[in-house]
């Protein structure tokens, strides 16, 4: 049986994915020629050469495309190997990793811990980050669940699995003194200071659409994805915001904040993200097919 040498490997996909000896070199600090005569050794024992050069640059050949892709997967798995055992989620006790995008209702995030603890024991630990963040950290299996409000494409998109948990009905929100403005809404926004979501946001394009199409133009006043913030700038009268209306019922009940109306036809979807695993966690598996939140 002919043995496989995971340094070479190792060595031969850091060169394939930097493009060069040189950029690998530097990335590994490991000297130039003991990569090219490592990566010589690997060609030798799978007797198929894995590169070739056009124009000075390395080139994959046929035989190097695959041997990448198996790479990718064995460190994929050892990466993932290193994870389930370091959570010990194979034990009683598990341990579930989970994430959010910046611009997702803490609300949300706190159902999705209370549907985890309904699993005696368990541990949860949560993150947020943005939606490349979030996707890395699910490929690399140091995360178990995510939310977010927008699909999360990457290169290996084909271990995501993803599934919507919901659609939220948008509404406008401030200070008590914004009042008056509940009268001939939406179209009393026109003039008024707002805080949304930052240009990138799907929510953003879809209340400024509204906006357009109904003939109202507001002053933006700040845009920030941090919807913490966002509500404590509308609790301090300093803007209208546009919230989902199950995320803003806590603060309207404490008085904070009150409704000035809905926005007919703007919605938000929120998804629930996991990525394949040749060992799930038990409890992250339940959660992705079961956590179905009230949003409406």
């Amino acid at each position: 049986m002919a043995w496989l040498n995971y340094h070479h490997l190792m060595y031969f996909k850091t060169i394939a994915t930097e493009g060069s000896i040189s950029k690998a070199s530097e990335k590994l600090l490991v000297g130039q020629p003991a990569l090219s005569s490592q990566l010589k050794n690997l060609e030798e024992s799978f007797g198929q050469a894995l590169f070739e050069r056009k124009n000075r640059k390395l080139v994959l050949t046929e035989a190097g495309k695959a041997a990448l892709k198996y790479a990718n997967e064995i460190f994929s798995l050892g990466q993932e190997l290193t994870e389930v055992l370091k959570d010990q989620s194979f034990t009683l006790r598990p341990h579930v990793k989970v994430g959010a995008m910046d611009s997702i209702p803490k609300s949300l995030v706190v159902k999705l811990i209370q549907e985890i603890r309904k699993f005696d024991q368990c541990k949860v630990t949560a993150i947020d980050g943005s939606g490349e963040e979030l996707l890395r950290h699910l490929l690399a299996s140091s995360l178990d669940l995510a939310i977010t409000n927008h699909h999360l494409l990457g290169q290996e998109s084909d271990k995501i699995v993803l599934r919507s948990i919901g659609k939220a009905p948008i509404g406008v929100y401030g200070h008590e003194k914004y009042k008056y403005l509940k009268r001939n809404f939406p179209h009393s926004l026109n003039g008024e200071e707002v805080i949304l979501p930052t240009p990138h946001s799907k929510l953003r394009h879809d209340v400024e659409h509204f906006f357009q199409e109904n003939k109202i133009l507001c002053k933006l006043f700040v845009d920030t994805q941090d919807t913490a913030v966002q509500k404590l700038l509308a609790t301090n009268g300093l803007g209208l915001i546009v919230e989902p209306d199950f995320a803003a019922k806590p603060y309207i009940k404490e008085k904070k904040i009150i409704k000035l109306g809905m926005l007919p036809g703007v919605y938000e979807e929120y998804f629930l993200v996991s990525a394949q695993r040749t060992i799930e966690n038990p409890v992250a598996e339940h959660v992705m097919k079961n956590f179905s939140p009230k949003v409406r």
